[in-house]
Formats: structure tokens, sequence, C-alpha cells
């Protein structure tokens, strides 16, 4: 019994560094995190004309201390430089974007309150002008500027290759970047094209650490149609100085 218990432990040994199947030796080495994205952002700026689906999950802090988690839906059709439309609704409110010319018109239609902005005549200028006057940070706007890895890797302090994970049963390589007071996940999908499928932002020095997700569920790199970027205003509306937006992180 100990002479086969002996050529039993013999051959497991041998079995386990014996080498592996040749597409495991040949396996390539994990991407950096900055590749990923890099492939991702690179993607995106040769596309002038897109449009995009996004669900989205965030969490919001009530009166008092309790927090709730609302939901969210965004879709999104750029033609640069100068043109946007974005189309949100949540729980808790609707807004409508129309950008061109320089002219950023912003939409609630359920209190049929709007408000104009004037400046940059590309996205990337008024999405500064708006983050810096207003505070406001679209969702998933990022995506639509010239360079997405610019601005989601802004100020980061740390970058991390997780591994390759599944999104709604699409294979992505997942990015994590950290900075001072923000944690983001980037999901992006490893075969065919590297479009961004899932965000995850968490910030860990709020009260109870609030998170963000997206699920960037549709892509399409038709050309939108030229009339979603025109102002549609009903007439019964009336202007405001300016609008908050539900759902910006």
């Amino acid at each position: 019994m100990f002479g086969r218990s002996r050529c039993l432990l013999v051959l497991v040994l041998a079995l386990a560094t014996f080498p592996g199947r040749a597409e495991d030796a040949e396996r390539a080495e994990p991407p950096y995190a900055r590749e990923v994205l890099s492939a991702m952002s690179q993607h995106l700026a040769k596309a002038d004309e897109f449009s995009y689906h996004a669900e989205l999950e965030f969490d919001e802090l009530l009166p008092g201390g309790p927090m709730v988690r609302l939901a969210g839906a965004i879709d999104v059709a750029v033609d640069r430089p100068g043109h946007l439309f974005l189309f949100y609704r949540g729980d808790w409110s609707r807004r409508v974007v129309w950008f061109q010319d320089g002219r950023l018109t912003l939409f609630d239609p359920t209190a049929s309150l709007y408000t104009r902005v004037s400046g940059p005549k590309d996205i990337d200028g008024m999405m500064d002008k708006l983050e810096q006057d207003h505070g406001v940070i679209f969702p998933l706007g990022e995506l639509a500027e010239a360079d997405p890895e610019l601005t989601i890797a802004r100020d980061v302090d740390l970058t991390h290759y997780v591994g390759i994970h599944d999104v709604e049963g699409i294979p992505c390589h997942h990015v994590l970047l950290q900075r001072s007071d923000l944690d983001i996940q980037v999901f992006v999908q490893v075969e065919g094209e590297p479009l961004l499928r899932k965000l995850v932002l968490v910030y860990p020095d709020r009260p109870g650490s609030p998170q963000y997700t997206a699920w960037i569920t549709e892509w399409s790199f038709e050309p939108p149609p030229a009339e979603i970027f025109e102002e549609k205003l009903p007439d019964d509306v009336a202007a405001v100085e300016f609008l908050p937006l539900d759902g910006v992180r």
C-alpha cells in the first residue's frame, strides 16, 4: 500500500509541475490600466458622430441622514465638435439638453421650465463652463468630450488592473482608479471595439460613501439625425436662471 501511495504522490507532483496547455503558456500578460483607458478614449476620439444609452443607479442622502438608491436612464447623441443632445429621466426628475452653435438649453418637461447658457461653441468648452460656473457635470458627459481619458483620470493617484469581469454577459477589462476623494471603476469591452460598458464611482469621504453606477447598454456609431440637436421647447414654458440636474455625480 505504501508503495502505491508513493507512486501516486510522485504522479501528482509531476502533473502539478508539467507545462500547461499551449494556449495557457502563450497567454498574454494583462494590460496596464492606462492602456485600457487609452484604447477606449482613442476609439471614441476617432468617432465624431455617435450615440449611447445608459441605465443609472445612484445614492442620495435624504435630510436627517437616511440614504436611498435612485435610478434613471439617459440617452446621449454627439456630433463633434459642437452638437450634443441629452435626455435624462430619473426617479426624481426629467431633463432634456440641446447644445449647438454655442448655446445650451436645459429643459425640465415636468415643471415646464427651461434655462439657456451661452458660451464656447465646442462640447469640451461648454462642459468646462457648466462645471466651473454651476457645478454641473452631465451623467456620462465625459464620453462626449474629445479625450474621455483626460476627464476620467483627472487627479488620479493610483491605477490598478483588476482582471476580466462580466458586465451583462460581456467580458470586460476591469480597471480601478483612485484619487483622494473618489474611487473609479471602469469596465471596457475586451473583444471587438473597446467600448465602455460600466462605470462605478464611490465617494469614500462623503457621509455614507455614496455610489454612482452606470451601465452603458447601447452604442451606435451611425450619424444621429440633425434635427435631434435642434431646440424643441413647448409654447407654455417659463425661463429660469438655472435648473439643477439629478443623476449627476
